[in-house]
């Protein structure tokens, strides 16, 4: 899965969640996007979440 769909997937997880977006959030998204697409790169997704959250918490 490329970077830019994973990075659309987490956006949408963070927007749909209701809450705003915390550091707290990100192993909660690996677990959603694990079950959502099993075959998906833990590791990848985790930096990738670290990414987003901490360019919407600036």
């Amino acid at each position: 899965m490329s970077d830019i769909t994973i990075k659309k997937e987490i956006r949408g997880v963070i927007r749909n969640s209701g809450f705003r977006a915390n550091p707290k959030m990100v192993c909660s998204i690996v677990k959603i996007m694990n079950m959502k697409y099993s075959h998906i790169d833990n590791k990848k997704v985790a930096s990738i979440a670290n990414e987003i959250i901490n360019e919407q918490v600036v």
